[in-house]
């Protein structure tokens, strides 16, 4: 129907609008006073600093939790989005990593004196100083300027001869084809050809990967400089050298010294915060916390004067490297302060989401824990799922898109203060590897085999229950209906797709109420499972510190699971309301598994105190708990009579696992790619939203329930993204659990591939003390060296490896294999149509259902028949 007047054209207009949804030490640190009556903890030669500060939390409480874990707040107006799993704790040296969202009143700091141990500067040269981080501003930051070797405060130029000054002279001259020196310019010289012209997008060429090391390629981004090597051996053997070595060390160790000091003060008051929540207690945390981070920041600025050149010692290097890491704190007090409010306008709108129930509009004031996500975990309404969905994405999203543009711009800057290309880059650095992308890009090949069958079959039954109408046999999962809010996990469906609806799943609840279980007895039975293979028992003051369970006296406290380690070696805490059911004792036994990392560790420097990589923490608390949730340790410890043998059980409880484990792989790995593309300006910033969900359907076969367009920001909705806090960790962890299990499985001999009477998914490490000596192993290195060499000199491993997950699942890989050849069903997923335009009039115009989430070709001739339905709606309200 074509309209010819122009009030049938006037009609058109509005009722297509209508139609539209509106989806002291040394003089040398000018450190602050310690107060005389407090006791130094016991030092270590050769210990270093705190490290440099972290990432952002919520306004109220999201400030720092030293080495705590466990989900974010969810108290009032601090709702988490994944209090279902353990995926979104943050260890002390990621919050320090990534700045803190609270508004801040930076003091002067002051300026290193010139006569400082290795110092580069020259008089306090503030201008210099400045012309040298301007100058290498795409440098290496492993690597100081070489011409500062030869300057005239440099204490270690006398160790040269006139001979060897004349060399160091000629190498570092202004000749214009000099490799090295182009690049400091600004130019980059292809092989050495002047000619070639600066290309703004390859800074690096020609140059060294950043992360390589001279010993051992890709492994340790806190290298050695391996230039004029013969020439620093000279200076190993030279007396003056050693003294100011000596003297490097020394104030090492007493920055530790302040560090831990400052850093238990700090976290005492977050304990008090946190377990007695009240304006005042409030007061004292943020404060304290601003001092902490004044402390790291003075630290950090003043390790960065230090020479490194002509630092041997590996460790050492290692040290100084660490304690040199800013991340936002390195910013200017200005842009600092707008990241900081950016974040927290963006988790304001978030905290303040609400939406009105379905078909109830005076039923308002929903938010997303409780209401939401029960209704998204329960519900199997299709259209009250996408009502939940659309509308709380519209909420939470699309008022925070232009703060999330602005962060981009900021996280821009973080990257060129920390010596780094882009925000994802910089993301990157803790996992000290020149190809990190592409390794675990690699692992998700390896694993994807398996998702697809997962997904096939998830596909299948969900179409069984809905309908073809709604699902295509071979097009990608609508993401409302996986249970989940996000879609990262499937196991709240479990009831529409377990194989086996008879055969119930191992519940020790009634028998632990029956057994008149309690908290402290959760815990303990979790320390006594570590020291049954061989590990340290937490001792009396654990028991009497920590908070196990809600207080009577009525105070408020945030009850998520985390632990608390506070930094004086000896004081460890765990904070948790327990719940006397299965879920309750698996948690006790994973926030155990962190207070032994604690444990294993302590004896380190501070900086070290901390996994070899962010995700360690919570892989090793997984892969424990891999172990207690095997139907023969429940036989062990008397909660079942006998374990389940059964294949049918077999292949239910790994479904239940793969619905959590595996399908949650390809929505992190989306999740921190996208970020990745929009900081590294890959993806164009008005192009963010669709390229989300392009990345989604492309790695786990997933698309939203409705048309998406950009004016939506459904990423807005994780919580993660408005906080900025990485998501990769979750990933990584999920791969590393499985290796690490693998490897303790190996040694205790409860794992022998090939073996079906030992297969890895019934392995159960309790009483097995070789597979205790495995995990110390693992555990005592702390972050002293890169994580590959951990993982080689422990599991013979040296990468991410994708294969021990595969082992895992294998027997429910088979059957999968057979049920996809025996129904005939589609393996993998065709794209079906468009799921994000950029153009809002078409994105906005939706069908119940979404045109592409229908099976059958004639649903798409509904859509003249709605158009021309919203038409005469519109003509009939124009002529009212």
């Amino acid at each position: 129907m074509k309209p010819t007047t122009n009030k049938f054209a006037l009609a058109a207009y509005f009722a297509l609008t209508n139609c539209i949804l509106a989806v002291q030490a040394d003089p040398q640190l000018d450190l602050p006073p310690i107060n005389p009556d407090t006791q130094v903890p016991e030092s270590f030669y050769n210990a270093p600093t705190p490290r440099t500060p972290t990432n952002p939390l919520q306004v109220l409480g999201d400030f720092d939790r030293s080495q705590r874990y466990g989900p974010p707040y969810a108290g009032d107006g601090l709702n988490d989005d994944g209090a279902d799993d353990f995926r979104n704790g943050q260890t002390y040296d990621e919050r320090m990593r990534y700045g803190y969202p609270y508004p801040t009143r930076w003091q002067n700091f002051s300026r290193p004196v010139a006569d400082s141990p290795f110092s580069d500067y020259n008089n306090n040269n503030l201008d210099q100083q400045q012309q040298q981080r301007d100058n290498q501003r795409y440098a290496n930051h492993n690597y100081d300027n070489p011409n500062d070797r030869l300057n005239s405060n440099n204490r270690f130029a006398d160790g040269f001869d006139d001979r060897q000054r004349e060399r160091e002279q000629n190498r570092f001259n202004n000749n214009p084809n000099n490799d090295y020196n182009a690049r400091f310019n600004g130019a980059a010289v292809p092989n050495g050809d002047p000619n070639i012209p600066y290309d703004p997008n390859n800074r690096f060429a020609n140059e060294r990967n950043r992360f390589e090391n001279p010993y051992r390629t890709n492994q340790d981004r806190f290298n050695l400089n391996n230039e004029r090597y013969f020439e620093r051996q000279r200076f190993q053997e030279d007396r003056r050298y050693q003294i100011e070595l000596e003297k490097l060390r020394n104030l090492l160790v007493e920055t530790d010294q302040r560090g831990s000091l400052e850093c238990t003060a700090n976290v005492a008051a977050q304990w008090n915060f946190e377990t007695n929540v009240n304006e005042i207690t409030q007061a004292e945390a943020l404060n304290t916390q601003q001092h902490y981070v004044d402390f790291l920041r003075l630290v950090a600025e003043q390790s960065k004067t230090i020479n490194k050149d002509l630092i041997l010692d590996r460790r050492l290097y290692r040290q100084l490297m660490l304690q040199s890491e800013a991340g936002p704190n390195a910013l200017p007090i200005e842009t600092l302060d707008r990241y900081n409010r950016l974040i927290n306008e963006m988790l304001y709108i978030y905290n303040e989401a609400t939406i009105c129930a379905y078909q109830q509009p005076f039923v308002c004031n929903l938010r997303y824990i409780p209401e939401l996500k029960e209704i998204m975990s329960k519900s199997r309404d299709w259209d009250e799922l996408q009502h939940t969905w659309v509308e709380y994405h519209r909420k939470a999203g699309r008022e925070m898109r232009d703060g999330y543009e602005q962060l981009v711009d900021v996280m821009a800057e973080v990257a060129y203060v920390n010596n780094v290309t882009n925000g994802g880059e910089f993301w990157y650095l803790p996992y000290e590897s020149a190809n990190f992308r592409q390794d675990v890009e690699n692992v998700w090949e390896q694993i994807r085999p398996l998702y697809e069958l997962l997904h096939s079959y998830v596909r299948r039954k969900l179409r069984d229950y809905y309908g073809p109408n709604r699902i295509n046999r071979i097009a990608p999962i609508p993401s409302h209906i996986l249970g989940n809010m996000y879609a990262q996990s499937w196991t709240n469906i479990l009831d529409i797709v377990i194989p086996y609806p008879g055969r119930k799943l191992v519940d020790v609840t009634p028998r632990m109420i029956e057994q008149g279980y309690t908290p402290v007895l959760m815990f303990r039975l979790a320390e006594e499972f570590f020291t049954s293979i061989n590990m340290s028992a937490v001792g009396p003051d654990f028991y009497r510190n920590s908070l196990l369970e809600q207080p009577v006296d009525g105070r408020r406290v945030f009850c998520e699971p985390s632990a608390w380690d506070f930094c004086n070696r000896h004081d460890f805490r765990v904070k948790v309301c327990s719940e006397i059911s299965q879920k309750g004792l698996l948690s006790a036994h994973h926030e155990m598994a962190h207070i032994q990392y604690f444990l294993q560790y302590r004896h380190l420097p501070k900086v070290f105190r901390n996994g070899a990589n962010p995700a360690f923490h919570q892989a090793i608390g997984d892969a424990i708990m891999l172990s207690i949730s095997t139907s023969k340790h429940f036989q062990t410890i008397g909660l079942l009579q006998r374990s389940v043998d059964e294949s049918s059980y077999d292949i239910n409880y790994l479904i239940t696992m793969a619905l959590d484990k595996v399908a949650f792989l390809p929505y992190a790995l989306a999740l921190d790619n996208w970020r990745y593309d929009v900081f590294s300006g890959n993806t164009n910033k008005h192009m963010m939203n669709c390229h989300f969900w392009n990345l989604r359907e492309r790695y786990g076969g997933i698309k939203p329930p409705v048309l998406r367009s950009e004016k939506d920001f459904d990423l807005g909705a994780k919580y993660h993204v408005p906080a900025n806090i990485p998501y990769i960790k979750y990933y990584v962890s999920t791969i590393l659990q499985f290796q690490i299990y693998r490897g303790m499985c190996r040694v205790s001999g409860q794992y022998v591939p090939g073996d079906p009477r030992k297969p890895l998914h019934r392995c159960d490490i309790y009483r097995h003390p070789e597979a205790g000596n495995l995990l110390k192993r693992i555990m005592a290195k702390g972050a002293s060296q890169p994580w590959q060499t951990v993982l080689e000199e422990t599991l013979g491993e040296g990468r991410l490896d994708g294969t021990a997950l595969r082992e895992y699942f294998a027997p429910l890989e088979e059957w999968l294999r057979l049920e996809s050849l025996r129904t005939n069903e589609y393996v993998g997923w065709n794209y079906d149509g468009d799921y994000c335009r950029r153009s809002i009039e078409t994105a906005n115009l939706q069908v119940t259902g979404g045109y592409y989430n229908v099976a059958t070709g004639p649903v798409i001739m509904q859509m003249p028949i709605m158009l021309f339905v919203c038409w005469f709606m519109g003509f009939l309200w124009h002529r009212t």
